[in-house]
Order: structure tokens, then sequence, then C-alpha cells
């Protein structure tokens, strides 16, 4: 199983287009830092304060869904549509061996990408830090939770959608497809969440399920939920853990059936 898992790992990331997109973090945290100094007009002083949280924010519903949907539509629907599944098959390893090393790949991808942006993020601060005279720019204990809880969040919300372009590019027929499909669902979300949000007002006095039902647009729990739940809300705690719970078991889940279907290999 180790050896597979390694084999997962080292077929994504020889890629360069994966790399590319490692490379390209720090430029995306740089140029988020210039759109709020420059645009937004955020003091260099409180920027630097949050940027490590408020500069993931800013990308986490958008930038990073569509880098979750490009590295599983790669490590699903590529791999299957050139046959190279047809390789792995013919070996010692079990369908769902394979199923749950490349979920592990993708998922431990995911963490180590979100692990460089906040990396790249402190960096910048640092470099403000020296470039601006300011002071006291360094985490505080109270900054430092508050960070990692947002960025459990986050991640949390990344392993909960990166199921769902999973099952998505389990049914598609090209890379192409699978992308596409996952960025009508994302931009979709972010355009209609107003109008999808009136729908579901008939339950607004039960905050608990009003809350996981808005919830299930993964895309609005990125950029509501979440900075909800920093205020301690444990209507909105709960409502995430459920949306992310059921997201995890009911996508994986028809993703693996589909994986390990008979007629999958034809």
């Amino acid at each position: 199983m180790k050896s597979l898992i390694y084999s997962e790992f080292e077929r994504l990331w020889r890629r360069k287009w994966f790399w590319l997109m490692v490379l390209c973090i720090p430029i995306l945290a740089c140029s988020t830092g210039v759109y709020f100094l420059r645009t937004m007009k955020v003091p260099v002083e409180v920027l630097s304060l949050n940027f490590v949280v408020s500069g993931l924010r800013e990308n986490l519903f958008l930038v990073c869904n569509i880098a979750v949907a490009a590295l599983a539509a790669a490590v699903y629907t590529e791999e299957f549509r050139s046959g190279q599944l047809r390789l792995l098959f013919m070996r010692r390893f079990t369908r769902g061996q394979i199923f749950w090393s490349k979920l592990l790949v993708l998922n431990v991808t995911i963490l180590l990408l979100l692990i460089v942006f906040a990396v790249s993020s402190q960096v910048i601060v640092e470099v403000w830090t020296l470039s601006y005279d300011v002071s006291d720019a360094g985490l505080s204990g109270s900054q430092g939770l508050r960070m990692l809880k947002y960025y459990g969040w986050a991640l949390a919300s990344l392993f909960a959608i990166s199921s769902f372009y999973c099952f998505i590019a389990m049914y598609s027929k090209s890379v192409t497809y699978a992308i596409g499909v996952c960025m009508v669902y994302n931009l979709g979300s972010l355009f209609f969440d107003s109008l999808y949000l009136k729908l579901v007002s008939f339950v607004s006095h039960i905050p608990y399920l009003y809350n996981v039902i808005a919830f299930m647009i993964i895309p609005y729990m990125q950029h509501t939920g979440l900075d909800r739940s920093l205020i301690g809300n444990s209507s909105v705690n709960g409502a995430i853990i459920t949306v992310v719970s059921l997201y995890l078991i009911f996508f994986t889940w028809g993703a693996y059936r589909r994986f390990v279907t008979d007629d999958y290999l034809y």
C-alpha cells in the first residue's frame, strides 16, 4: 500500500503544471497583498496583523476551489481517460486501495498547498515589517489561534468540496468537462446564493437548520460561514461540521462506488 501511495504522489507531483501551481502561490499571495494595500486602501499596520487569514479568505471560495477542481480532474478523470488506471488495476492492488490512495494524495496535496500559502503570506508580512517599519507585526497567541482555527475550517471546506469534485470527475468524459462542471457549480453558487438564501428563509427561525441548508453551498459557507465561525457561534460551527460530514460521506461514497463498479473499465 505504501508503494501505491508513493506512486500516486509521484504521478501527480511530476507534472509540470502542478509545480507551476505551487510557484504561483507566492505570486497569488503577493498580488492579494497589493490589492488590499492599493485598491482597498487598507493601512499596512492593520493588514499586517491579519493578512495570513484575510489573504486566504479573499482567495478561498474561488481560486482555491479552482485549484482543487484541477487536482481532482487530474487524479481521477485524466488517468482513467488516458488508460493509466488499467495498468494499476492489473497489479496486485484492489480498486478500493487505488481509490483511497488517490483520495489521500489529493487531500494531502491540498493541505501542503494551504501551508505554502500561509508561509508565503507570512513572508510577505515580514517584508512589510522591514519595508514600512511596521512594529508588532508578529503573531500573538490569540492571533495564532485565530489563524489556526480559520485554516482548519478552510481545510475542512476544501476536503468537502474535493469529495464533490471527485464525484463529478468520476462521471466526466474528459478533464475539460470535469473542470467545466466544477466551475459552473462554483460560479453559480456565488452568483445565485442570494436567490438560494431567499428560498431557504422559511426555516430562518431555526438557526442551526437554516445554516445547514445555507452552507450546503460550499462557496457560500467559505466566504460567509467561516467568518462567523471565528466569533464562536455554536450554531454556525455545528452547521459547518454537519455539512462537511455530509459531503465527505455522501460524495466520497458515490465516487468510490463509481470507481469500483465492474463496467468502469469499459
